[in-house]
């Protein structure tokens, strides 16, 4: 008989939890976006790991590298494909670096906040989105009014960052550097390091 571990929400009590921020003074992160398109952007896609439709505020995700900016985005296609990744899709991508500045987020790489919070990994990385959309929710309306969440990456565990698009928020990044995705140094060396062929 299969044996199932609960599955952690939100509890209502986490609404008073006293849950400590972390700072971004000024820091960069990694974005993949649609080449020509402003890489700044905030939306609710009910496909992303934390944009439940309950949101006021739309998401804007970034990662702390390139490697967890290609794993979160072609992570999938990888495993289903057996590593194969649509070149139509590469040709058609841009990498941007963007400084985050003056930001306090609730960081759920923490294992001590997690634990505050009532939530693991499992939730976290939950493949029913529903799940980890529960808790982005519950992270934005929490009353320390968080500007976003740090999280750990599906695939390689390194931190993502989910912004909420409050008032003023947008004022603190400031997008670094684009390049096209075919000719980043990082993003050719990915590919090459985990032998994918774009098709």
């Amino acid at each position: 008989m299969a044996v199932h571990r609960p599955v952690r929400l939100p509890l209502p009590s986490f609404s008073s939890s006293a849950l400590p921020f972390r700072t971004f003074e000024s820091d960069e992160f990694r974005r993949l976006h649609e080449s020509g398109r402003d890489p700044v952007f905030f939306g609710l896609n009910p496909g992303h790991r934390f944009s439940h439709p309950h949101c006021r505020w739309g998401l804007f995700y970034l990662a702390g590298t390139v490697n967890t900016c290609l794993w979160e985005r072609f992570g999938d296609d990888i495993l289903n494909a057996g590593s194969p990744v649509s070149g139509s899709i590469w040709t058609r991508r841009q990498l941007s670096t963007i400084r985050v500045s003056k930001v306090r987020v609730c960081d759920l790489t923490d294992e001590n906040v997690r634990a505050q919070a009532g939530v693991d990994l499992s939730a976290l990385h939950h493949t029913d989105l529903s799940v980890p959309q529960a808790w982005g929710l519950a992270v934005q309306n929490h009353p320390n009014s968080f500007d976003g969440l740090l999280y750990p990456g599906r695939w390689d565990g390194q931190p993502c960052l989910g912004l909420f698009d409050r008032p003023g928020l947008r004022d603190g990044l400031t997008v670094i550097s684009t390049v096209e995705l075919t000719v980043s140094v990082e993003a050719n060396a990915f590919l090459a390091e985990k032998r994918i062929a774009l098709i």
